[in-house]
């Protein structure tokens, strides 16, 4: 009976690793930010290291969307850095289901606009924009699954075509992947999207594929996704289109800036002395914010003029915490301001050197 009950034990907990929840992914409390630089590549996919750009995703709130729960993800892109003052101008929207996350799929986003509007399918192509599953964690890993599979007829220039799209995905052996704060076993996806015109109605033949490879970290979610860039025709059509998409790899590139450092909702705006003050060459800066707000931390040199940004985002209420290094500027007396809606505070800091 001891061995059967020893037995039991071990396959429950075998299963229960297996069937591991795929929320426990996902960072846990809303406040979370990823920083990520985006390496474009050209056309023989080699990365174009002079024309990097960075972004910043923030976990900004869990609520209803689409008739699910969506843990919202918003983004800043195309930054020069990090500290570039710019708003979010794009959303991701992520459900979790037992072993599975589902995700609101923006095909769009992966297409030029213009050109596919040109072709006449751009809509079409835009209403299939719902929710998919995914990233199934359970999935038997090499095995192939498809989110969607959708066929139709586009009129091009007068002339119709029955065209099929398709989004198929793979879950591989997870892999390890070092970043900038450490190294993960990771969870590695790839999602395929398919473009076919449908010969004689019945066979597919390949206009192109898109495989967009993703790198998912326990409470990190996404350390790394690789886009190839991609060239095809339409000749199969018989239309005089060549097309380039341009893809890129996007990478962690430094742990956390801003630091949520209490779940206690604070009473009152805040804008704590710098420690160490005065200091070598850096400090940190801690602040209170009791209301979700628009807000900025500007360090502003002794004649006024404005040094570096620290902060220009949307935060939730909390106690925050940012480290500010001043190795790039000379000694002297800085100002610190902290903006918040109507609330603004200013203190007096010493850099020493």
């Amino acid at each position: 009976m001891k061995v059967k009950l020893l037995f039991l034990i071990i396959i429950l907990t075998a299963l229960q690793a297996y069937s591991q929840n795929a929320s426990t992914y996902f960072p846990a409390s809303t406040g979370y930010k990823w920083y990520f630089k985006v390496t474009p590549l050209d056309s023989n996919n080699n990365p174009v290291t002079t024309l990097t750009t960075y972004r910043i995703d923030s976990f900004a709130v869990v609520e209803n969307y689409q008739q699910l729960l969506a843990s919202i993800v918003l983004s800043k892109k195309n930054l020069i850095n990090l500290t570039q003052n710019a708003p979010y101008t794009d959303s991701g929207f992520y459900n979790f289901q037992t072993t599975n996350a589902w995700e609101y799929l923006k095909i769009t986003n992966m297409l030029d606009s213009t050109l596919f509007d040109t072709l006449g399918f751009y809509q079409w192509i835009k209403s299939l924009e719902k929710w998919y599953n995914s990233y199934r964690f359970a999935q038997a890993v090499n095995s192939l699954y498809t989110l969607f599979q959708k066929d139709t007829t586009v009129s091009i220039n007068g002339t119709n075509y029955p065209m099929r799209i398709k989004v198929e995905a793979r879950r591989l052996n997870d892999q390890s992947v070092s970043t900038v704060n450490g190294t993960y076993t990771a969870k590695k996806f790839v999602h395929y999207f398919n473009l076919s015109y449908m010969f004689l109605g019945i066979i597919p033949i390949k206009i192109f594929e898109k495989p967009d490879t993703s790198w998912i970290a326990q409470d990190v979610w996404f350390i790394k996704k690789h886009s190839p860039s991609i060239k095809f025709n339409l000749d199969t059509l018989g239309l005089p289109y060549s097309i380039s998409i341009p893809g890129d790899i996007m990478e962690l590139v430094q742990p956390t800036i801003i630091k949520n450092i209490s779940s206690i909702k604070p009473e009152n705006f805040l804008l704590e002395q710098n420690h160490p003050n005065p200091f070598n060459p850096s400090t940190i800066i801690r602040f209170h914010i009791p209301i979700s707000v628009n807000t900025s931390l500007i360090i502003y040199n002794i004649t006024g003029r404005e040094t570096e940004t620290l902060i220009n985002e949307f935060l939730i209420p909390g106690i925050y915490e940012i480290k500010w290094d001043a190795s790039k500027h000379p000694s002297g007396t800085y100002f610190c301001k902290l903006s918040a809606g109507r609330f603004s505070e200013v203190r007096k800091m010493s850099l020493i050197k």
